[in-house]
């Protein structure tokens, strides 16, 4: 599909990661990582190597924990699922009187940047919950100088982030490759690449949920969320030079399209509540978007398989002259693999609700909070809190799913690594 430009020779092919957003599901991605490290044959472990890692949202912070260590493969898994473990609800958030006292200025807006959310630090503008202990375990929690050492030694050839500029809608890409300088990228005018040393800030801006978390600023400028455009960054991994793509989906595959049916009991509310609304309208907005990605990928792979068998093994190169002079890259074929849940997310979510453990446990006034939205009806909470359970019981429940789902792929993503 498209080319990096790279021109340093590949010895092998280069594998890369792609890492997809949705809050607190981004658990599953530990899971499935866990099981690559952990359960697959010795030889084939040996073959994993990440050259290229992309993310966006929470895969955002997933990924540049896994660009971190990627010198020490065995641990990733593990040591990043450990980390969701323990996490807790209080422990994420941060809420009292002052954040309370805070909302009608969110609500209404405010003057000047950093008087908002004074407690957040300058140029922040605040979301309805205060996320300053999450942001401290991302910047605590994460040997974040062996980003820059992985990519400079060649362990790791680039990885790639994705924000939404919020002053012009568009999705920036923050990358940062072994060779200093971007590939050719591409030609859309809402997308622009920026080359820079990855840190806390672009993850966390990535990250930030629009409405819920604080928006972040890089270089004077304020971002959020990178679902909004782009929430499976695949074409940022093609371009840094990956051949064959991993993707770690949030939501399980529909292969038809959804009818809503007279007695759904989604349709009998005609007064739904905000909590509802609010987890709907971010399920519409971070949707993942792997599947169109995929099918636009086995687009393109058909193309250039037809082609080939139409016109002759040139076909491919000569295709290829032609793109790069019109898009900066060309087409080839990219090999790809998809793991994805089993079942939705929000039915793990409702289980939890229901069971009330996580929820009856929560301290403080978020905890209260999440509880009120939970009593409002479990099935109108899941949604909303599929996003904002950042519990480590919620979280092992993921992971154990992401490591069934990996394991019934088994065959599949051991002759994905065997071709080395």
């Amino acid at each position: 599909m498209e080319n990096a430009g790279v021109t340093r020779e590949k010895k092998r092919p280069w594998t890369g990661l792609v890492l997809s957003g949705g809050g607190a599901r981004g658990a599953y991605e530990a899971g499935v990582i866990q099981y690559l490290r952990t359960q697959l044959p010795p030889e084939i472990q040996k073959k994993i190597h990440f050259d290229i890692i992309s993310g966006t949202s929470v895969g955002a912070i997933n990924a540049c924990f896994l660009a971190a260590n990627n010198h020490v493969p065995k641990i990733q898994g593990k040591a990043l699922s450990m980390i969701w473990e323990r996490l807790r609800i209080e422990g994420v958030y941060q809420m009292g009187w002052r954040e309370v006292a805070n909302l009608p200025r969110f609500l209404l807006g405010s003057r000047g940047r950093g008087t908002l959310d004074s407690t957040l630090g300058p140029g922040r503008l605040g979301g309805l919950l205060n996320t300053l202990p999450l942001e401290q375990l991302v910047r605590r929690g994460n040997r974040w100088r062996y980003i820059s050492k992985n990519i400079k030694s060649g362990n790791l050839r680039g990885m790639a982030l994705n924000a939404t500029h919020i002053a012009s809608g568009k999705t920036h890409v923050f990358a940062q490759t072994t060779e200093g300088v971007l590939p050719a990228w591409s030609t859309d005018p809402q997308v622009a690449a920026f080359h820079t040393e990855i840190g806390p800030n672009h993850a966390l801006a990535s990250a930030a949920i629009p409405w819920v978390f604080p928006s972040v600023e890089i270089d004077g400028e304020l971002y959020c969320d990178g679902s909004l455009k782009q929430n499976t960054p695949i074409s940022p991994a093609l371009r840094l030079g990956a051949d064959r793509l991993l993707m770690i989906g949030l939501q399980p595959e529909r292969n038809k399209p959804s009818v809503i049916q007279a007695d759904d009991p989604e349709t009998v509310d005609h007064f739904p509540s905000a909590v509802y609304l609010l987890g709907k309208i971010l399920s519409a907005t971070l949707v993942d978007k792997t599947e169109y990605d995929m099918k636009r990928l086995q687009r393109f792979n058909a193309l250039l398989d037809a082609g080939t068998e139409a016109y002759g093994p040139e076909f491919e190169d000569r295709l290829g002259q032609v793109m790069k002079r019109m898009r900066g890259a060309p087409f080839r074929k990219i090999k790809t693999l998809v793991i994805r849940p089993s079942e939705e997310i929000t039915q793990v979510t409702l289980r939890h609700i229901n069971e009330g453990t996580i929820l009856s446990r929560a301290g403080g006034l978020v905890g209260s909070i999440f509880r009120r939205m939970a009593d409002r009806g479990g099935d109108q909470a899941s949604d909303l809190l599929s996003y904002l359970l950042f519990d480590g019981e919620y979280a092992a429940d993921l992971i154990q799913l992401a490591m069934r789902d990996a394991h019934a792929q088994r065959e599949e993503i051991i002759a994905f690594f065997e071709d080395n």
